[in-house]
C-alpha cells in the first residue's frame, strides 16, 4: 500500500441507490443539481475511526436563495439632509450615489457607509418613514461607519432632526 492511499479497499465503498439518496436530499427552493457523496461502510471500534458521515447536497446557483438574515437593533448617529446645495454641495442634482432620484420610495431613502451598508440594505428607524424600514441608496464624504442619514424633503426639516445617537435596526 501507497503512503498516502486509505486503507478502506474500494470493495467496502457502496453508493446508496438513486431513490434512497432523492429520499434523503434536502431540497432547496430552485435547485438544479444534486450531487450524491458515497458511503462508506468500515467497520470501526471507535468514533473517531469511523469515516465522516456522507451528505446529499443539493447544488443552487449563486444567487437564486437569499440567506434570511434576523433583524439586529444597533446602536447608530443618526443625521438629516436635504438636496439642497447647502447639504449636497453645488453640483446637488437630485440623483443619489445609486443612481435613483430622490423621489424613489417617495423621497424617504438613508445615505450610509457602504462599506458598513450597502446599497439596498433596509433600515428601519424611529420616527423616520411612518416607522417603515428604508433602503440605503446613497452615501456621503462624512458618513463613516455606524453613521447614517436620513434624506428629508426640506432643509428645515433635515435641520429639526439634528444629531441623534438612537437603536435602529437592521432589517436587511
Amino acid at each position: 500500500m501507497a503512503k498516502h492511499e486509505s486503507p478502506v479497499r474500494a470493495s467496502a465503498i457502496v453508493a446508496q441507490p438513486a431513490a434512497k439518496a432523492a429520499s434523503q436530499s434536502v431540497v432547496a427552493p430552485r435547485a438544479t443539481a444534486a450531487v450524491s457523496t458515497p458511503v462508506i461502510s468500515v467497520n470501526s471500534e471507535l468514533l473517531h475511526d469511523a469515516p465522516t458521515a456522507s451528505a446529499n447536497v443539493v447544488v443552487a446557483p449563486v444567487g437564486a436563495m437569499a440567506v434570511a438574515r434576523q433583524p439586529r437593533v444597533v446602536w447608530m448617529q443618526v443625521t438629516a439632509y436635504c438636496a439642497c446645495k447647502k447639504c449636497c454641495g453645488p453640483g446637488a442634482k437630485g440623483i443619489t450615489a445609486s443612481g435613483r432620484h430622490i423621489s424613489y420610495n417617495s423621497g424617504h431613502f438613508v445615505a450610509a457607509d457602504t462599506k458598513v451598508f450597502g446599497f439596498g440594505t433596509r433600515i428601519q428607524i424611529p420616527g423616520y418613514a411612518d416607522g417603515k424600514a428604508v433602503e440605503v441608496i446613497d452615501r456621503g464624504g462624512a458618513i463613516k461607519g455606524h453613521h447614517i442619514d436620513l434624506f428629508m424633503p426640506t432643509h428645515q426639516q433635515a435641520a429639526a432632526w439634528g444629531n441623534k445617537w438612537m437603536q435602529v435596526t437592521i432589517v436587511e
